[in-house]
């Protein structure tokens, strides 16, 4: 049956979207938070869309994309039905190295989408393209507590360099940016450079973005939750 789906089809490279929701088929989060603790995580998929049967595939991947992530996802591959929901089931395999006891890990977890072809279009030569959406996997170590998650972003520090805000980190914690805003103007990252970790900093880590700085500068901002929600934002005078 499965084969029928791509029967008579090229399969065009993967569309990227970061989007809970594409192609009639949404993912049931926005992220994922494994405790170390913890012998799998679940990710809801739903079919919306009640005419279209769909091929969905599953894996997680290091953030950068290279090499093989230490997780296993459970079914890999299976038909989610027109209107119907299934559970993927990740599970970390340690592969002979653990992962760091003292800070979190992050990875993505991918979802494939490919529609079936419609009865009658089966017998006809289709260009047929797979849409994914992909969501970062939080590894926690159990040593960590999740109200320290929550606000480990009001431990971030910010200073200048020039025409540059360095943003630093000093938590065990990844900490993800919903808004920057310095004197009230937004912070970005230059298009040319961003990337997934661009709007996030790493545990013990830094970053820098580009502003327009002075002294006693006014920053605002507020970060994304363990649940994918804004939280409160914060303030700063830089110094």
């Amino acid at each position: 049956m499965m084969k029928k789906l791509i029967r008579n089809s090229f399969l065009l490279t993967s569309i990227l979207t970061c989007a809970p929701a594409i192609s009639g088929v949404q993912v049931g989060a926005t992220r994922i938070v494994y405790p170390s603790n913890s012998d799998e995580v679940q990710l809801t998929v739903q079919s919306k869309n009640t005419s279209t049967n769909h091929l969905v595939q599953a894996w997680v991947s290091n953030i950068d994309d290279q090499g093989d992530a230490p997780f296993i996802a459970t079914p890999p591959l299976m038909k989610l039905g027109a209107g119907q929901e299934t559970i993927f089931h990740f599970i970390y395999a340690k592969k002979g190295a653990e992962l760091p006891k003292d800070r979190e890990s992050v990875f993505w977890a991918n979802i494939k989408f490919i529609a079936s072809t419609p009865e009658n279009m089966r017998d006809q030569s289709k260009l047929q393209i797979a849409s994914r959406t992909r969501i970062k996997l939080f590894y926690r170590p159990t040593s960590l507590k999740d109200n320290e998650a929550f606000s480990a972003y009001e431990k971030i520090n910010f200073s200048r360099q020039g025409n540059a805000l360095n943003i630093t980190n000093p938590t065990p914690f990844y900490v993800t940016f919903n808004s920057i805003t310095v004197d009230g103007k937004p912070v970005t990252a230059p298009k040319d450079t961003l990337t997934a970790m661009t709007m996030m900093v790493a545990p013990y880590g830094h970053i820098s973005l580009p502003a327009a700085l002075k002294a006693n500068s006014v920053i605002k901002w507020n970060a994304i939750s363990d649940y994918g929600s804004a939280t409160p934002s914060k303030e700063s005078v830089l110094k």
